[in-house]
């Protein structure tokens, strides 16, 4: 494993063999290195995460158990682990932050610990256990790679651990997915997003390696670099940033000799050179990568003791290039609006024309700039670029504008809906473009199927053929010489006439209609008679319901709907009638004739009187006289309308026959006994007018049969 060979070669297989880069586009840079704080104490081989914007110490060699947070130049106490760990590692996911490995004076530590509110909680046991593993997350697992799988010095003969173990923490469970093709441990690492970056490193039987490994876990794949450090750097900070592997302090072995290393060394453009150095040099510190910031915590120093220096190391890029999010062209102006960039200062738009025209501004530290002065009708290019102290960014991609390009979007006045149809009107754009309106082109879709297109040259227009309750979105475009602005969108529903679907109850108190509408309309109410005689009529009713107050009869009733697609018109012919009740009835047998009347109920039509279950009359009069002769008689009156039937009015009589029979003859609910039969029926006592009447001819015409009876016996007639 003390192969060497030629820087260019690393270069060359790094960028042939693995899907990372370390090439940087530029290679201006600059290193800054400070003293940070001091830690609480001397420690190293600590885990060092950056969760919820503070530094947090966990473990290490000294004072194993506790975890210190630094935030804003203090230091305050974190909540303990429930045992010591020297050389764990640690991981934030999911926003907490969990600890594995490490090991103690009972051996290598098998348990996962997940921060859980202000303690520690033991979550799962890690298969092979191993200290100092290489950890990252990846795809929502958490990748535990290698380490140190043996705590005996005898054991350090023996090749660390390889296994490439996964951890699920939404359910707490474990997978060993492959192997690494070189066991290591000890080795600086970094994880750049998309790959793992593992620098030298020990492999056992004393050995080290002078290798990078890469590692892909979209596909779990190894690339071996071999032989491309010029020495053996064991428990070495680092970081990856824009391009360039910085590889930080250390332990440095060559042939023959080694050292605890301050260089910072960085690699890219096929070169490995140093660029800064450690105020403190120190290995086998605690470290983390936050941007552009490398924090150092602890470590084995010079002196091969640990220290407490909390060193930070800052990699001064050039701005990443900008991107144009947002642009428009104005009357002889152009307005640009652009992402910000980190590490940018500041900003420069550089603008040109084919016209042999260019120019340059500093707009300062903004995200958005109007350049004004420009000639409408002619094309210009833009770009814009960050810079720092340390340099410009690559320009933004380049927006070509024509300040009078195009006119402004139209603006809408008023959509109205007719029968299946939109009528849209709107205003010219506030701005031509620099030259005259030629018209307006509207596009017409449902979804994102095209259904129709116009061009006007007027500022409204009607849309037939539209199918009601189907949303549509429409594009209205102004259009110059120099082509269409961006569209006024619109989201339409067509209606179309109301349907009425209406519901009348006959009521005791009149007619009530109930309704609903199939479109939003204004509804109308209009009552006729049979001689067709408008007898009520209500505008613009309020609710969905009426009731007309109208004496039984037949009526047309007319709906009129109304909305701005039209007007609807309903006619219904109404029938208003309810059941008669059963009318009362009084019977007088007289002369071999049965005289029967009866009240008349108000809306009847039609009586229907029965003798003995046979129909002796139909019609609309309150009375009737039919013959009978001597016995029984059942008598039924019922009332009849377009309605329905009555209940029947009923009354009995027991005829005798002649005068003399008729003055003794028995009634059904007798009221008048002297010579005359009466029956009335059982819904009352009372005698209505007519009965009345009748009754009394009746009573005449016996009084004068009596008379005549005895003058003729007086005369010697004998009957």
């Amino acid at each position: 494993m003390k192969k060497r060979s030629p820087l260019i070669l690393f270069l060359f297989s790094l960028l042939l063999l693995q899907g990372i880069s370390l090439h940087a586009s530029s290679p201006s840079f600059s290193v800054n290195v400070s003293y940070l704080a001091s830690l609480p104490y001397a420690n190293s081989h600590v885990a060092v995460v950056y969760y919820q914007g503070s530094l947090y110490i966990i473990g290490g060699h000294s004072y194993s158990n506790q975890v210190w947070i630094y935030s804003n130049g203090t230091w305050n106490i974190g909540p303990s682990l429930p045992f010591s760990l020297v050389s764990p590692s640690a991981v934030v996911y999911n926003n907490t932050i969990y600890v594995m490995g490490g090991y103690n004076n009972t051996g290598i530590n098998p348990y996962v610990l997940k921060l859980n509110g202000n303690s520690w909680v033991i979550v799962s046991k890690m298969p092979l256990p191993a200290y100092s593993p290489y950890i990252f997350v990846y795809n929502n697992a958490i990748y535990v790679i290698g380490g140190e799988n043996t705590t005996s010095p005898a054991g350090l003969y023996f090749p660390p651990s390889n296994a490439i173990r996964l951890f699920y923490p939404n359910n707490d469970s474990w997978r060993i997915i492959g192997y690494m093709p070189v066991p290591t441990y000890g080795g600086g690492y970094v994880f750049n997003g998309t790959s793992l970056i593992i620098v030298s490193g020990y492999i056992g039987y004393s050995a080290y390696t002078n290798d990078i490994l890469i590692y892909s876990p979209q596909n779990n794949n190894w690339t071996i670099l071999n032989g491309v450090l010029p020495y053996w750097i064991h428990d070495s900070a680092l970081a990856y940033y824009r391009g360039v592997l910085f590889i930080v302090g250390g332990y440095i072995y060559t042939a023959g000799s080694g050292g605890v290393n301050n260089a910072i060394l960085a690699y890219y453009n096929g070169n490995l050179q140093r660029v800064g150095y450690l105020p403190v040099p120190v290995y086998a510190a605690g470290y983390v990568q936050v941007g552009n910031m490398l924090y150092l915590a602890g470590g084995i120093g010079s002196s091969l003791s640990d220290v407490s220096a909390l060193q930070l190391v800052t990699f001064n890029f050039p701005p990443l290039p900008p991107k144009i999010t947002s642009y428009s062209a104005g009357n002889g102006s152009v307005t640009l609006g652009w992402n910000p960039v980190r590490l940018a200062s500041g900003y420069e738009i550089i603008y040109w024309n084919n016209m042999g025209f260019n120019s340059s501004i500093n707009v300062g530290n903004v995200t958005s700039y109007t350049v004004t002065g420009l000639k409408d009708g002619v094309t210009y290019y833009f770009e814009v670029l960050a810079y720092n102290s340390i340099g410009y960014s690559s320009p933004s991609s380049i927006v070509a504008l024509i300040p009078a390009s195009v006119p402004n979007p139209p603006q809408l006045v008023s959509v109205n809906y007719g029968n299946d149809n939109v009528t849209l009107s709107w205003l010219p754009p506030t701005f031509s473009g620099g030259y005259p309106i030629l018209g307006y082109y509207i596009i017409v879709k449902n979804e994102n199927s095209m259904v129709s297109s116009h061009f006007v040259n007027s500022t409204s227009l009607t849309i037939s053929n539209l199918t009601p309750n189907v949303t549509y979105n429409v594009f209205i475009y102004a259009t110059n010489k120099l082509g269409n602005s961006s569209p006024l969108v619109l989201t339409v529903v067509p209606i179309t006439k109301a349907t009425v679907f209406a519901f009348i109850t006959k009521l005791g108190s009149g007619i009530l209609v109930n309704w609903t509408t199939s479109f939003p309309a204004n509804i109308s109410l209009e009552l006729y008679n049979p001689n067709g005689n408008l007898i009520s009529q209500i505008v613009s009713v309020k609710g969905n319901s009426y009731l007309f107050r109208v004496p039984q009869g037949n009526y047309t009733l007319i709906i009129i709907a109304a909305n701005s697609a039209g007007v609807s018109k309903y006619v219904y012919q109404i029938v208003y009638y309810l059941p008669p009740v059963s009318p009362q009835v009084s019977l007088v047998g007289f002369g071999n004739n049965l005289y029967i009347s009866w009240n008349d109920e108000p809306n009847v039509i039609t009586y229907l009187v029965y003798v003995n279950n046979s129909l002796v009359y139909e019609g609309p009069s309150n009375n009737v006289v039919t013959n009978i002769s001597n016995g029984t008689y059942l008598v039924k009156v019922i009332g009849v309308n377009p309605a329905g039937s009555s209940p029947p009015g009923i009354a009995v009589i027991h005829y005798t026959g002649d005068y003399v029979t008729v003055v003794k003859m028995k009634v059904v609910n007798v009221t008048i006994v002297n010579k005359i039969a009466s029956a009335v029926s059982g819904n009352g006592n009372s005698l209505s007018l007519g009965q009345s009447i009748v009754i009394i001819l009746l009573a005449v015409m016996i009084l004068l049969s009596i008379a005549i009876i005895t003058r003729n016996r007086s005369s010697g007639f004998d009957w």
